[in-house]
């Protein structure tokens, strides 16, 4: 096999063969491949941008939150918890929320707890809750949450939510 590479006659051979099979394959393979990807990316950048036209929709405020964060407002969970119980349409008699004062912990990090009771909710909006505010807010976590069902109601339920926000 060795001795093969050495002659000239299979350089003369296997480089037109190459030159030959590759704009077949082109014509075969390689176009209507690019062409098949290049019309899904069209699709998913259209669904994308439908999907961020609804989302502006919903939250026009969304454009404004990194110029906000730029002006040095203070995080203030009432603040937060009501701008996103608006969004949620969770009605504010339906929840009671308490917050620690801010504490300065080793290496000079603070952070500020903060406990939300909400009466009477259910999982989607929940959910919903808890991820636009995960979304806003990346310093802040939900350290625990207890979800009580309430007796005769089919997706009720009483949350109790406590959070932790790192400043």
């Amino acid at each position: 096999m060795k001795d093969i590479t050495k002659e000239p006659i299979f350089y003369y051979i296997l480089v037109p063969a190459l030159l030959a099979i590759w704009p077949l394959w082109l014509l075969m393979l390689g176009i209507p491949s690019a062409e098949a990807n290049y019309k899904k990316e069209v699709r998913e950048y259209n669904d994308a941008e439908k999907l961020i036209t609804e989302i502006l929709e919903i939250d026009p405020q969304r454009l404004d939150y990194a110029k906000d964060k730029k002006e040095g407002d203070a995080f203030d969970y009432i603040t937060a918890v009501d701008q996103v119980t608006k969004v949620c349409r969770i009605s504010s008699a339906s929840y009671k929320l308490s917050s620690s004062p801010v504490r300065r912990r080793k290496g000079g990090q603070q952070n500020q707890d903060a406990s939300m009771t909400i009466d009477r909710i259910d999982i989607e909006k929940l959910a919903r809750f808890l991820s636009v505010m995960h979304m806003r807010w990346v310093n802040l976590q939900c350290t625990n949450l207890t979800l009580s069902k309430i007796k005769g109601e089919k997706n009720l339920w009483k949350a109790d939510i406590r959070f932790i926000y790192y400043q």
